[in-house]
């Protein structure tokens, strides 16, 4: 494929007029190809290469089991607990900062940026993408209201980048400070001399785990949520498996993961049957190319239709249908020319997404501990019949589910024992 054979030329980003405006230019996902790109991917990847996992995954069980206590709780407000969960996984590793279970004000700022920035980054929302030219004007003129909301937004985007890392410098002046990376990174940055370039490197990088991390990871969260809903034999089969190896006495743990091959089927297939960025990371070609005949000029915006891709019949017979046990045997799909690995879920090239294994690894761990303590099932209407949910996604750069309503009641009550036994290990 052109992005990944030919990174050199493809592995770009096209300018987002009002992206910028916002105040997005410390974003990874951002920037140009060049050299302050490397400088940024190559310290983010210093943290969340593969080799790395085992170091967060601590934090990850800790707070899967933490979801596990508020759904027996609050199962109904599924939704915000899957996003509590995925927040305080990267805001933990990242600044060592332990999240609310309600109402967090970091949380809360982060996700309204989010939610701006999901907004301005599909190209043509406004004015300005197509004139840039516009963002001279100024903000009291007719037609220049995105300078008002860019301005705004600025403000947010700025919060969210700098907020937390003051505090842990903070924390780190008095001695309170929780080991992460910021501290880590920040150790070094004052061992090696303190330069300003530096340490707006690390202030960097930190905020865009949170930025580039969690919304995606919610979303294949609450897809499986949903295919759950809709798929109760396979939900049964996966606790079969789980029940096989733990004869319902304890939660899994990661070192069960190589015992437990079904429920990784379910999360690729959770990543396939709704990827979470469907038009993935718009890239942008540096030089002139020619492939098949066709030229490819400098400049060009090329937009890899990842939901195309891995809806494809041909590559995933049924596409449409949300079925694990395609994945079940790779040597038979790799003879067959079917069902590989939904790899383009989390980018292509030189562009891929760096933090996937830890992305994977939190939706390994919530989608193990959910299966091994609880059914979840169809709700039910005041009129005692069931609320099937429809399969309809929101339409934008991050796709979610959209709202459904399921009924996650505890598989037993040793199983409700063993969740409320989770408070007692973390104390």
């Amino acid at each position: 494929m052109l992005l990944d054979k030919r990174g050199n030329k493809y592995s770009s980003r096209p300018e987002r007029t009002m992206v910028y405006e916002m105040g997005w230019d410390w974003a990874l996902t951002m920037m140009p190809y060049g050299p302050r790109w490397r400088r940024h991917r190559t310290k983010f990847q210093k943290h969340f290469h593969a080799s790395l996992s085992p170091l967060y995954q601590p934090t990850q069980m800790a707070e899967a089991h933490t979801l596990l206590r508020n759904l027996l709780t609050n199962p109904d407000d599924f939704n915000h607990y899957i996003r509590r969960a995925a927040a305080a996984i990267i805001l933990n590793i990242t600044y060592g900062y332990s999240v609310a279970d309600e109402h967090d004000a970091y949380v809360v700022l982060a996700n309204t940026t989010m939610r701006s920035f999901a907004q301005a980054i599909v190209f043509g929302s406004y004015l300005v993408d197509y004139i840039p030219m516009l963002k001279y004007v100024p903000s009291w003129m007719p037609g220049a209201s995105f300078k008002r909301k860019a301005r705004e937004w600025r403000r947010l985007s700025r919060e969210m980048l700098e907020n937390q890392f003051k505090l842990v410098k903070q924390r780190m002046a008095h001695g309170t400070a929780v080991s992460c990376i910021t501290t880590r990174e920040l150790d070094n940055w004052m061992e090696a001399g303190g330069s300003a370039d530096e340490e707006e490197l690390i202030m960097n990088i930190a905020a865009i785990a949170y930025a580039g991390g969690a919304d995606t990871t919610v979303s294949s969260i609450t897809s499986f949520f949903l295919a759950m809903v809709l798929s109760p034999d396979i939900q049964k089969k996966a606790q079969d498996e789980i029940d096989r190896l733990t004869t319902g006495n304890r939660i899994p743990t990661f070192a069960d993961k190589l015992s437990l091959p079904y429920i990784s089927c379910i999360i690729w297939e959770c990543l396939r049957w709704n990827p979470a960025s469907p038009l993935g990371g718009t890239h942008f070609t540096t030089e002139d190319d020619e492939y098949n005949g066709y030229r490819i000029p400098k400049g060009t915006t090329v937009i890899p239709n990842v939901w195309a891709v891995l809806h494809d019949e041909h590559t995933y017979p049924e596409p449409f249908k949300f079925n694990p046990d395609r994945f079940e045997n790779q040597e038979m799909n790799r003879l067959a020319g079917i069902n590989e690995l939904p790899q383009a879920a989390f980018g292509f090239g030189r562009r891929m997404c760096p933090g996937r294994w830890l992305a994977y690894d939190s939706i390994w761990i919530t989608v193990v501990s959910v299966l091994s303590v609880y059914n979840i099932s169809t709700a039910i209407d005041n009129n005692g019949l069931p609320i099937l949910p429809s399969v309809e996604y929101t339409s934008s750069s991050f796709s979610h589910p959209k709202p459904f309503k399921c009924r996650i009641v505890s598989r037993s009550e040793a199983a409700a024992a063993l969740i409320k036994q989770t408070a007692e290990e973390r104390a």
